[in-house]
């Protein structure tokens, strides 16, 4: 029999107590769990697969949102059943093991899901992420959605206005989760019954079992964590989740974010919407940018303030990234690190970078902050002889369309951040498809070569992967006067250019972007 303490945790024993439980009853259980757990899998497997298929651009937003928020309880669903089939099994469950996964992605899926639940409730879901938290974490991930689910479905259960607000930041190391609900708090008889198994007052007339903090509590225990309940001084309740960072730290892959307060960065970039996620990178690691719209202002720029590094990107207006480094190296005296900023390099373009006095190539879109920083610092260093590890950012991952990262990008922008991202991100595939169209049509393939130079950059940026590739491939065959061979190449990319403004359209409009 388990304690009290072992109660509430994936198991299918028999609690402390409850002597009369037919013992045959429970082996029964056990019996259909293994004999049904294969049909239960595949039914599973199903619902999710049939969810990830729906066409959600044909959807309105509300039903997108309504959609993932399924999918995302559907995945959570499948895992809990996977655990309870390898317990009946007499198997140890595995509880979706302990892994490295994108924090920030697994951030936007709570949001997703639990904004839904609160609209139903006529009340609001708020998360609010500190720009310091890290990208990756090491840690059972079911454990972890499942501590929070609770925290927040029970936050939305005892309040009948206003908003439950998700905070997370990083203190001193650990990771902290604090759910705040503006509800009546907790009475004092449920504050001395805190985490006990069947621990609801008595007097409560709200319908349900009492377990959700006491399963949270046995999860936090297993996780090396520590759950705090306290009531706020003006309504409501918080309840604090502390992971130390021993718990979820990715030794062996991810290190501290970079501090780069000491540095002046020059940024020479004439996209509006990549400025500003470069800005937000180098703003997250206390790092000063001096921007240039074009090659020109880089120029003039760096002939009268000096900075530590700049990065160039290099298909610019007035004057080119290539040719600025070479004005630049031009001169003995000039020793400023250059990173060439660049969404697609082929093999010959690479080999110019470098001969026009490049130190680096950074590629985007830039997926890691983190990594992105380590970069800057590894290249500066250089400059002091010193020596850093190198990260890899030159090679963009390719994949399929990844909603998540579209709004674990947003979360990154902030609160403030992210209806002007949204409003620079539409103006700029708007613009593209527009000037696109007119290129292709003249044959100018100049036009060609930067606009899908901007579009690779853009899409890689959101997440829609396959159009980055058809980008790619654009780019190439507008170098190599080709274009007359790539008439199919260019419908699709344009129809999947005009599905990506729509997506994007459907997702300002939930944030009031015109």
């Amino acid at each position: 029999m388990n304690s009290d303490k072992d109660r509430g945790r994936d198991s299918l024993e028999v609690p402390t107590g409850q002597h009369d439980v037919d013992e045959a009853r429970i082996d029964a259980v056990r019996d259909a769990l293994r004999l049904y757990g294969h049909d239960i899998r595949a039914a599973m497997s199903d619902v999710i697969g049939g969810l990830r298929l729906i066409d959600s651009d044909r959807l309105t937003p509300e039903v997108q949102g309504q959609i993932e928020r399924v999918l995302a309880a559907g995945e959570t669903l499948a895992e809990l059943v996977d655990g309870i089939i390898q317990l009946s099994s007499g198997q140890t469950a595995t509880d979706g093991g302990i892994r490295s996964f994108d924090f920030r992605s697994f951030l936007a899926g709570i949001e997703m899901r639990w904004a839904g639940r609160a609209r139903e409730q006529g009340l609001a879901f708020a998360m609010q992420v500190d720009r310091h938290v890290p990208e990756q974490i090491h840690v059972s991930r079911l454990k972890l959605d499942r501590i929070l689910g609770n925290l927040i479905a029970n936050a939305l259960k005892f309040t009948d206005e206003g908003e439950v607000r998700l905070c997370v930041r990083q203190e001193e190391g650990n990771l902290v989760f604090a759910v705040r609900d503006q509800g009546r708090g907790f009475s004092e008889s449920a504050l001395r019954r805190l985490f006990r198994a069947g621990g609801r007052p008595e007097d409560e007339a709200r319908p349900g079992t009492g377990l959700g903090l006491h399963i949270s509590k046995d999860l936090a225990d297993a996780l090396g964590a520590t759950l705090a309940v306290s009531n706020l001084p003006g309504g409501g309740a918080r309840v604090m989740l502390t992971l130390p960072r021993e718990a979820w730290e990715c030794r062996d892959e991810a290190a501290d974010m970079p501090d780069l307060s000491d540095l002046t960065v020059l940024v020479a970039e004439d996209n509006e919407t990549n400025q500003l996620l470069v800005r937000q990178m180098l703003s997250a690691m206390d790092a000063r940018m001096v921007l240039a719209r074009d090659g020109q202002e880089a120029l003039e720029i760096l002939a009268r303030d000096p900075v530590d590094i700049a990065l160039i990107d290099i298909e610019m207006p007035r004057l080119s990234g290539i040719e600025v480094m070479k004005r630049l190296r031009a001169d003995p005296a000039f020793d400023t690190p250059l990173v060439a900023l660049t969404a697609y390099v082929m093999r010959e373009n690479r080999e110019a970078i470098y001969a026009a006095g490049a130190d680096g190539i950074i590629a985007k879109p830039i997926r890691s902050v983190t990594a992105f920083g380590q970069a800057l610092r590894r290249h500066v260093s250089r400059k002091l002889g010193q020596v850093v590890p190198e990260p890899d950012l030159e090679t963009p991952l390719i994949g399929t369309l990844n909603r998540n990262r579209f709004e674990a990008v947003l979360q990154a922008a902030g609160p403030a951040g992210k209806a002007e991202f949204l409003d620079h991100l539409l103006q700029d595939l708007r613009s593209v498809k527009s000037e696109l169209a007119c290129a292709i049509r003249a044959n100018d393939t100049q036009t060609v070569r930067a606009q899908s130079h901007i579009l690779i950059s853009l899409s890689g940026a959101v997440g829609a992967d396959r159009l980055q590739v058809m980008a790619e491939a654009l780019n190439a065959a507008a170098h190599r006067n080709r274009l007359a061979d790539a008439r199919p190449l260019i419908n699709t990319c344009a129809d999947a250019l005009t599905t990506l403004i729509g997506q994007v359209e459907r997702r300002a409009l939930r944030e009031n972007v015109q």
